[in-house]
């Protein structure tokens, strides 16, 4: 039985989030910094986002951010786990994932909106708690604000003048999800944590990184932490890694040795031992991060609960796949956040000149900067 429950604000008491986290200032700044921001666009003209019949995806690659390409030398480095038995059991799972989106435009800048969502299934009964939606108003002159508030949950780069606007949408999209993370890491215990994406980072060695402090406190409330990744840059012999066990009849775990990979890799903080995942014989492989700090042997346990405590759709977690669902922005969304601003700050919806389309006309495509 399938059972998706939609929980209110309002009746979430403050007591159920962990007292570690309840003086952390980032849930008020990040609302505050919305709100602020919003309120400097009141009255003036304000050009929706139209082209709602191709929403961009809820993840937006930046420039530093995108993974390289990596290789694996040698058959030694792979070691084949197979079959996977599931395990039934009554752990907990929890998924999480975010998203954002473009608004609209204005003479000063850019409207974007970030979201979360978390779902959570025991017995195969599903709840979910969306986090968001949050408006942001991103122009040259609060950029600097922005980014202090992300440099104390991410480490940043340096924002380019002509994609700023992009860079700031995902970075508030990923620093959204790092508190979420947080969160769920800090008030579940002995329950399996499903992220999207992998337990790699790029943060430079005098950065501060959340990610290690998030994997530390899921362990410490005996929860285990599986990121998985839609696709991966990881290459075998110019093949994806998730290609060498596609054609597997039975679940299983191709396990990777992390020293076989190429000098690309050492560039980034791998937090998480990398497996390949087939979890049905009908199904898609995945690339499984799974926190290394684990031993092996509860590495595979994971898994193995997974597969008796949750439904599989085409291999991925149906959780996890809820998650995506619940966070990403609808047509429907968009119009309604768009609709919403324009009458709460008395904006003049209006089509701002495109020089772009004056001198290119139909030809006219493309971003910034190409």
């Amino acid at each position: 039985m399938l059972l998706i429950e939609q929980l209110h604000y309002a009746t979430t008491p403050k007591y159920n989030f962990p007292q570690i986290f309840e003086s952390s200032s980032f849930p008020r700044r990040l609302i505050n910094l919305s709100l602020t921001s919003m309120s400097e666009i009141r009255n003036k003209c304000f050009q929706p986002w139209i082209n709602l019949t191709d929403l961009p995806s809820e993840r937006i690659e930046i420039q530093g951010e995108v993974e390289d390409v990596i290789e694996i030398y040698g058959k030694e480095a792979f070691s084949m786990i197979s079959p996977i038995e599931p395990m039934i059991s009554e752990t907990p799972i929890v998924a999480i994932d975010v998203s954002s989106i473009r608004i609209g435009e204005t003479e000063e800048g850019a409207i974007c909106a970030v979201r979360g969502a978390v779902v959570w299934g025991e017995k195969r009964v599903y709840r979910y708690l969306r986090i968001g939606p949050f408006p942001f108003h991103i122009t040259e002159d609060n950029k600097r604000e922005i980014q202090g508030l992300l440099e104390h949950y991410q480490p940043l780069g340096s924002i380019s003048k002509l994609s700023f606007l992009i860079e700031l949408q995902s970075r508030l999209c990923s620093a959204l999800e790092r508190w979420v993370q947080m969160m769920i890491s800090a008030s579940a215990c002995n329950s399996i944590i499903l992220w999207d994406g992998s337990l790699a980072s790029r943060a430079p060695n005098n950065s501060k990184d959340a990610l290690p402090s998030i994997l530390k406190t899921a362990r410490d409330n005996s929860n285990v932490v599986l990121s998985f990744s839609k696709a991966s840059t990881i290459r075998f012999l110019g093949r994806k890694i998730t290609d060498l066990i596609a054609k597997q009849s039975m679940p299983c775990l191709l396990e990777i040795d992390e020293q076989m990979l190429s000098a690309s890799s050492r560039s980034m903080r791998l937090y998480g031992k990398i497996y390949v995942a087939k979890l049905n014989d009908k199904g898609y492989p995945f690339r499984v991060d799974i926190d290394k700090a684990l031993p092996r042997d509860l590495r595979i346990e994971a898994v193995r609960k997974l597969l008796g405590n949750e439904l599989m759709f085409q291999g991925y977690p149906e959780a996890l796949r809820l998650a995506h669902i619940f966070s990403t922005f609808t047509a429907s969304d968009v119009i309604g956040i768009q609709r919403f601003i324009a009458k709460k700050y008395g904006l003049k919806v209006v089509t701002l000149p495109s020089i772009r389309k004056a001198l290119f006309g139909p030809f006219g495509t493309g971003g910034a900067g190409d």
